[in-house]
């Protein structure tokens, strides 16, 4: 149930990103903005690429701005508001991902990512065991590797885009021209 609540628990609830919307009643935004935040705190340290960090500081204050922005509003505009989650409202999309390029880079994201989980679990199922890998090893599948793959897919995204561009701008010069007098 969403109804308008203190401004200094609303202040306070809204420093952890999401629970300042859960607060106020918007369980759907809250999950969303929360799980947005750590989800992108744990891939920054999973694949040491600190560059992500800043997309967290991002969801950090979109969410504190908007829960404080709507405990301030008007009962009426506060009353009108929906409950949604960030990423859309009905996830039943996600099983029905086209078929196409998109499809193709998703399932790659999905086997490098099943094949860094195996190569984790091998090596502590090794360590386990009491045979351990040189350090050198270990550091290069558990830290560069998902680096690698991740400036991987960076770059193939940003090179579909380039080629993605080109053909936008191509066109017939003929066509063009045809029926114009001032050739």
């Amino acid at each position: 149930m969403k109804r308008k609540k203190g401004k200094f628990l609303t202040f306070c609830f809204s420093c952890i990103p999401g629970a300042g919307q859960m607060f106020l009643g918007f369980f759907k935004e809250g999950v969303s903005l929360m799980t947005m935040f750590f989800g992108i705190l744990i891939l920054t340290n999973w694949l040491y690429i600190e560059m992500f960090g800043f997309g967290a500081i991002i969801v950090w204050f979109y969410a504190f701005f908007d829960a404080m922005n709507k405990n301030s509003l008007p009962d009426e505009e506060f009353e009108g508001l929906e409950d949604n989650y960030i990423w859309g409202s009905h996830l039943d999309g996600l099983t029905e991902i086209p078929k196409g390029k998109g499809r193709k880079v998703l399932a790659i994201v999905l086997i490098c990512l099943g094949i860094y989980m195996l190569c984790n679990s091998i090596i502590s199922a090794l360590a386990g065991m009491g045979i351990y890998i040189s350090y050198e090893i270990n550091e290069f599948l558990l830290h560069y590797v998902p680096q690698f793959a991740v400036a991987f897919i960076i770059i193939a995204v940003g090179i579909r885009m380039i080629m993605g561009k080109k053909k936008a701008f191509d066109f017939d010069d003929e066509k063009y021209f045809e029926g114009r007098e001032d050739k």
